[in-house]
């Protein structure tokens, strides 16, 4: 039994190390979501710039500046339209990974439940031991006892 534990002691060990990777990799691609969403939050600032200086070109009948304006609010489109599928993908990563990491933390946490009831088992069967021995220890004792008594009541007897 005393080897299943340490066995079990190193598989329990090692669900942890697979899980605490797990957490990591959840960790890295939700902060790629972010990044994501934080460079889309930029790209419609820029958007929002750029549609206020076509604007102001038209307002002073700039054409030139109203043609890269426009050229410019098209590139940020395509950018963001890129982006929100880069957002897709790495969103999807981050459900698989999650997935993942819960699926490994609970597999951790049932070896854990599993090694803390034989741990409780062995430590039950120690006690058990324990007392058994102690047991055996106090009956021959008084066998002994009853013994010498008995050898001593009969020299006694004879003696009389």
């Amino acid at each position: 039994m005393r080897q299943r534990f340490n066995m079990l002691r190193r598989l329990v060990g090692l669900y942890a190390a697979v899980e605490g990777m797990h957490s990591a990799d959840l960790q890295r691609t939700t902060a790629a979501v972010r990044e994501t969403e934080l460079v889309i939050v930029a790209e419609q600032h820029i958007a929002e710039s750029v549609r206020i200086d076509g604007r102001e070109a038209l307002a002073i009948e700039d054409g030139v500046g109203w043609v890269i304006s426009k050229t410019q609010q098209e590139t940020a489109g395509w950018r963001r339209q890129r982006l929100e599928q880069v957002r897709q993908e790495r969103k999807q990563s981050n459900d698989a990974a999650s997935q993942q990491y819960m699926a490994s933390r609970l597999k951790r946490e049932q070896m854990q439940h599993m090694f803390d009831e034989i741990a409780s088992r062995i430590k039950i069967e120690e006690g058990r031991q324990a007392q058994a021995a102690s047991d055996d220890r106090f009956l021959a004792r008084r066998r002994w006892t009853v013994t010498k008594e008995k050898m001593r009541d009969d020299r006694e007897m004879k003696a009389s």
